[in-house]
Parts: structure tokens; C-alpha cells; sequence
């Protein structure tokens, strides 16, 4: 880190990313660490290595400080510890959708990526959700896009009630209600129309 000359913030940011796991397993162990390689003096850094010894993060915690750091995460996916709750709720995944024949009326969830209004869709809102399998294609209608507008233009997770459609390999959901899922806050961002 001396050699690389590393600030604070740049030394914090790569031990929340886990950049420095092959030195240091623990996140907030290797921020620490960090810190102290970089000349940090604040009067709460460890002075030793051996006084510092945080409880190990849950892979929940974990997952979500990937999002917080990278906004992508090899250690799972945000809806994985969601997924019994939203299964006896009835709530379809990703995979599940393959199994439906179209025409159903179905419930789906999931992390949105992405946030399309194409100029030419006369104000209809397309939303790719994502789960711990893959994608789901959301079509918000034009005439709904006001009703739900927090939701379908801000929320990070999103429960969408509407019309399954099929055809061929494409998967749509229609979407005809939708609501912010409560879950703890993430920090992402989609990528959304302007």
C-alpha cells in the first residue's frame, strides 16, 4: 500500500471490496489493517493487530457490502435471504417462470438492474428485475406508470402482480400492481432511462 501510495478512502473502499483477502479474510480486519499501512492515525485504529477482533460479517452482510462495494457480489444474490418468505407468499422466481404456459396471473420479485422508457413506447416503463437465477421481464402499461411512480421509476426492490405472458422463449410479466419490497436498504442503482 506504501508503494501504491493509497489514500484512506481508496485503502477503505478496496478492503470493503475484499481486494485484500488473500492478506486478510476479514473485511473489516483488512480495512483496519489498511488503515494502519496507510499511516492512519485516527485515535480509534488498533494500535496492535491482536486488540481488533470483529464478530465475522453473516453471508448476508457480506453479500450486501459486495453491493455496497462493487454493486455485484460472488457470495450471492440480495433476494437469497428473502426467498422462503416471498416463495410461501406465493411469489414465482425466475426459474419458475419456465414452467408457466402464459395467461397466468402471477407474482414476482426481484432487484431492479434495469429502468427502460423508450420514446417510442408512448410512456410505457420496462423493468428488468433480477433474482439469485436470472431475470425477469417486467412491462409497466402506460396508464399504471403515474399510479406507481415511486415505485417503478425509484424503488431497489420491487413485488410485481400481473399477467404472465410466453411467447416462444421471450417471458414477459404485465405488470397490474406493484409494490416496494420492504427489505434493508441496498445501496445500488439501476440503470435508468432520463
Amino acid at each position: 500500500m506504501l508503494r501504491a501510495k493509497l489514500k484512506r478512502a481508496d485503502a477503505l473502499h478496496l478492503a470493503r471490496a475484499g481486494a485484500f483477502a488473500a492478506w486478510e479474510p476479514d473485511r473489516r480486519k483488512a480495512a483496519w489493517e489498511a488503515l494502519r499501512a496507510c499511516g492512519d492515525s485516527l485515535p480509534l485504529a488498533p494500535a496492535t493487530r491482536d486488540l481488533h477482533t470483529p464478530r465475522q460479517l453473516s453471508e448476508t452482510e457480506l453479500i450486501y457490502l459486495d453491493y455496497f462495494a462493487t454493486g455485484v457480489s460472488i457470495n450471492g444474490h440480495p433476494m437469497k435471504h428473502m426467498r422462503t418468505r416471498l416463495r410461501n407468499a406465493g411469489v414465482v422466481d425466475s426459474c419458475g417462470l419456465k414452467e408457466l404456459r402464459g395467461g397466468e396471473s402471477i407474482i414476482v420479485a426481484g432487484l431492479v438492474t434495469i429502468r427502460q422508457r423508450p420514446a417510442s413506447a408512448n410512456g410505457t416503463i420496462f423493468l428488468l428485475l433480477e433474482d439469485e437465477w436470472g431475470f425477469i421481464n417486467v412491462v409497466v402499461p402506460y396508464f399504471l406508470v403515474d399510479e406507481f411512480s415511486e415505485i417503478v421509476k425509484f424503488a431497489t426492490f420491487v413485488l410485481v402482480q400481473g399477467r404472465f405472458e410466453k411467447d416462444g422463449n421471450v417471458l414477459n410479466v404485465v405488470g397490474k400492481r406493484f409494490k416496494a419490497l420492504e427489505v434493508k436498504q441496498l445501496e445500488h442503482r439501476a440503470r435508468s432511462f432520463r
